[in-house]
């Protein structure tokens, strides 16, 4: 049934969003060009993505029967590898046809299908997924766009279903050089409002924590958040 869903979306949408095709297109070629070297930096930068998996399984009232959607998949190391493994079936995103090409060679285990899109492209029938994950993704779109692909994944959300994800505290947009010196795009609210704006969306927001990473030296603050619709 799955694989259907994935082949009427190839079928009827495009893999790019006009919303803001300057910024998505540089984040595409970017995640491109560095994806290995972003694979290595994932795996030596600590983070509480596993985490927050871990929090979703546990909230989630049968997870092995559960569908999810992860938006932002990478290399598939190490979230998608959980997800894979502790719930029926994964789709993985991913803006980049290099980071998909790497995930499907590191996730071999459980029922998982890989699309290259740009988030804001996707579409689904309405209540497809028992939770949607968005790690370190939602942050590469302008400040507009992410309120939108928010009130997007509530209604891919079925009723009781679940997000978990993290948001850039930046309260302004962003481009700058990164890994490799290649150029990356980000966005962020503050996180008040974040929180407002996930609550007049319709979400419950459960726990929300807000979470320094230490990246290359610097401190960053990321909201991190578990909702349900």
């Amino acid at each position: 049934a799955f694989s259907t869903i994935v082949n009427i979306y190839q079928n009827i949408t495009g893999h790019m969003s006009t919303n803001a095709p300057n910024t998505n297109k540089l984040v595409e070629e970017s995640y491109d060009k560095i994806a290995t070297e972003y694979l290595d930096w994932t795996l030596s930068t600590p983070s509480p993505r596993l985490e927050y998996l871990a929090i979703l399984h546990k909230n989630l009232p049968d997870p092995e029967k559960a569908r999810l959607l992860e938006l932002g998949c990478g290399a598939g190391v190490p979230g998608t590898q959980f997800l894979a493994k502790s719930f029926e079936h994964v789709i993985g995103v991913d803006i980049s046809s290099a980071q998909v090409e790497l995930a499907r060679e590191h996730v071999k285990e459980g029922s998982s299908e890989f699309i290259q899109s740009d988030m804001l492209a996707l579409e689904f029938e309405k209540g497809t997924f028992d939770a949607v994950v968005g790690l370190y993704s939602i942050l590469h779109l302008t400040k507009a766009d992410q309120p939108v692909l928010m009130e997007k994944i509530r209604g891919w959300l079925k009723p009781g279903g679940y997000f978990v994800g993290n948001f850039a505290l930046t309260g302004m947009e962003a481009t700058s050089t990164w890994l490799g010196g290649e150029k990356m795009f980000w966005g962020g609210w503050e996180k008040e409002e974040w929180l407002g704006k996930m609550k007049n969306g319709g979400f419950e927001v459960l726990q929300e924590n807000v979470v320094t990473d230490v990246e290359d030296g610097r401190d960053v603050n990321f909201l991190w958040v578990l909702a349900k619709v």
